[in-house]
């Protein structure tokens, strides 16, 4: 096992409480522990290549309008619809 240490935090009242049913199973700090790890572990490995093609195209139709692009935006509003036959 693993050497472990307690450390404190402070946590809003509602999530405490939502967070005593997996206190009773002997989970808590396992959730806790996965949720954090799952938390870090997504913010350094973060590939661009995971994110769908769908919400890329999306975002950059939203970028083309913002720019008054309509071209742009066609195209793209074009390929989603494509995507999604």
């Amino acid at each position: 096992m693993r050497k472990k240490i307690e450390i404190k935090v402070y946590l809003p009242y509602l999530m405490v409480g939502e967070l005593e049913s997996r206190r009773k199973n002997n989970v808590r700090s396992k959730f806790i522990e996965e949720a954090i790890r799952n938390r870090l572990d997504g913010e350094k490995n973060f590939d661009l290549w995971d994110v769908d093609e769908k919400e890329i195209l999306k975002m950059a139709r939203v970028i083309a309008n913002k720019n008054h692009d309509k071209v742009l935006k066609t195209i793209l509003s074009n390929r989603l619809e494509e995507l999604e036959e």
